[in-house]
C-alpha cells in the first residue's frame, strides 16, 4: 500500500518519507513489508490511495518529464494519457502518440504482460495493490522496468517506467496483493 500511495503522489522514497514524517529507510522497509506504518501513517496512506489527487490530472501526467502513462485496467494497450517525457523518449509528439493506432507502440512483451495480469482473477477484483515488470517495450530491443498501480475508483492504471541500461534482461511480471493488518500471515 505504501508503494502504491507513493506512486500515486509521483514521489521518490525520500520525498514520500518527508511527506510522512519518517526517514527514507522507514519507507523502504514499509515497501518491502519488513516494517509496518503506524496507525496514523497507515490512515494517511489509505487516504492518499482513495482521494482524488492532483497527480491524476491530465495536465500533471502530460507535463511530466518522466516516463508515465495511464492505460485502461482491463486492456493495457488502450492509452488514456501519456507524459511529455515518454513521448519525447519515443521520438514523437504527445498528439502523434495519442492519435496512433493503439498497437503502434505495442510489443509482444507488452501483450504478454497484459495477458498474464488479466489472467490473474485478483487483478480485476481490485485485490492487487501494484504490479512490477521487466519487459521489452516501445522500441525493439529496449528493456523497461515498470511499476503500475490501479487508480482508485476508475478503470485506469498509472504506469511509471524507466528504460533499463542492461541489454540482456529476463522477462518477469510480479503482482503484489494488498496486505491488510487483519490478514492471516
Amino acid at each position: 500500500m505504501c508503494r502504491r500511495a507513493r506512486l500515486i503522489r509521483g514521489e521518490t522514497q525520500g520525498e514520500f518519507a518527508i511527506h510522512m514524517g519518517v526517514d527514507q529507510a522507514t519507507v523502504s522497509r514499509w515497501e518491502r513489508t519488513i516494517g509496518e506504518p503506524t496507525s496514523s501513517n497507515l490512515a494517511e496512506i489509505r487516504g492518499i490511495m482513495t482521494a482524488a489527487e492532483p497527480c491524476h490530472s491530465r495536465a500533471y501526467i502530460e507535463a511530466a518529464p518522466t516516463y508515465k502513462w495511464v492505460g485502461r485496467m482491463d486492456d493495457f494497450s488502450v492509452r488514456v494519457m501519456i507524459s511529455k517525457g515518454l513521448a519525447e523518449w519515443i521520438g514523437c509528439t504527445y498528439e502523434e502518440m495519442m492519435a496512433a493506432p493503439r498497437t503502434r507502440y505495442w510489443t509482444k512483451h507488452d501483450q504478454r504482460v497484459n495477458d498474464l495480469v488479466q489472467a490473474d482473477r485478483r487483478w480485476l477484483r481490485g485485490e492487487i495493490a501494484f504490479l512490477e515488470t521487466c519487459h521489452r517495450s516501445s522500441h525493439p530491443g529496449q528493456w523497461w522496468h515498470t511499476i503500475a498501480a490501479p487508480i482508485a475508483d476508475t478503470n485506469t492504471v498509472l504506469w511509471e517506467g524507466i528504460p533499463s541500461d542492461k541489454p540482456n534482461q529476463k522477462f518477469w511480471v510480479k503482482l503484489t496483493p494488498f496486505k491488510y493488518a487483519d490478514d492471516a500471515a
